[in-house]
């Protein structure tokens, strides 16, 4: 199951903070899903839960100067 969060316009740690409330919801499995359009959030959000948590990121730009980050959760 995929789960969506827009993050448009808010810079860090706004987007991390809203992701760590969101994952700590979801099962084991299911993803989440982070639309943002501060390129430097994709780096400190993937950091972040590959680095703390060891969960699979991946980055789409969707369209230009929006991209969606991929979290799965593994644990």
């Amino acid at each position: 199951m995929e789960h969506f969060i827009e993050v448009l316009g808010e810079m860090c740690p706004i987007p991390i903070i809203r992701a760590e409330r969101a994952l700590k919801k979801l099962k084991v499995g299911e993803k989440l899903i982070l639309e943002t359009d501060h390129s430097c959030s994709i780096q400190s959000v993937t950091g972040h839960f590959i680095n703390k948590y060891g969960y699979p990121c991946k980055v789409v730009e969707v369209e230009e100067g929006i991209w969606q980050i991929e979290i799965l959760k593994k644990k």
